[in-house]
C-alpha cells in the first residue's frame, strides 16, 4: 500500500489533533494509508534535547520516510509566523533527499495551529512551503 506520510511537531497538542485527523482522511481513501510521524524537540544548549524514542504517539522522523511517501502534509505550530525550530531542524537536515530528488514532483500541503486570532497563521504556512518548493513538492490546497 502506497502511504502519504504526515509529518508534525507539536508542543502543546493541537498541531497532534489536526495531524491525527488528516490521517484519518487519508486512511479512508482506498489505496493509500497514512504514516504518521514527528519530530523530536531540539534544545536551546545541545543538539539531543528529547530520547531516541518518543514515550507516547507515533514515532520520530527518519529521511527513509521522506523518499518512501508519495505525498506530504506537513504540520508545525506557528513560531512568531515561522515554523516550529524541531520541524526545521528536521527540514534542514533533507540534503540527501533533495540532491536526491527523492521529492521531486510529489504532492504536499501544510496545516498550523496558534495561540491567537493573529498568530501568524498565513506566514508559518508560507514559510513551511518554501523548503517543500525547494524539494520540488507540489503545493496542494482546499478551495473555499
Amino acid at each position: 500500500m502506497q502511504e502519504i506520510l504526515v509529518l508534525y511537531y507539536s508542543h502543546r497538542g493541537s498541531v497532534r489533533a489536526l495531524a491525527d485527523l488528516i490521517a484519518r482522511g487519508i486512511d479512508s481513501v482506498p489505496g493509500v494509508s497514512a504514516r504518521l510521524r514527528t519530530v523530536p524537540r531540539v534544545s536551546t544548549v545541545c543538539e539531543a534535547g528529547e530520547p531516541d524514542i518518543p514515550a507516547d504517539g507515533p514515532p520520530y522522523a527518519e529521511m527513509r520516510d521522506l523518499e518512501e511517501c508519495i505525498g506530504l502534509a506537513l504540520g508545525s505550530p506557528s513560531r512568531f509566523g515561522n515554523m516550529a525550530a524541531a520541524l526545521k531542524y528536521f527540514i534542514d537536515g533533507s540534503a540527501g533527499p533533495w540532491l536526491a530528488g527523492a521529492l521531486a514532483g510529489k504532492p504536499a500541503c501544510v496545516f498550523t495551529s496558534s495561540a491567537s486570532m493573529h498568530g501568524g497563521q498565513e506566514s508559518t504556512l508560507l514559510s513551511m512551503m518554501i523548503p517543500l518548493l525547494h524539494h520540488g513538492m507540489l503545493i496542494v490546497g482546499l478551495p473555499f
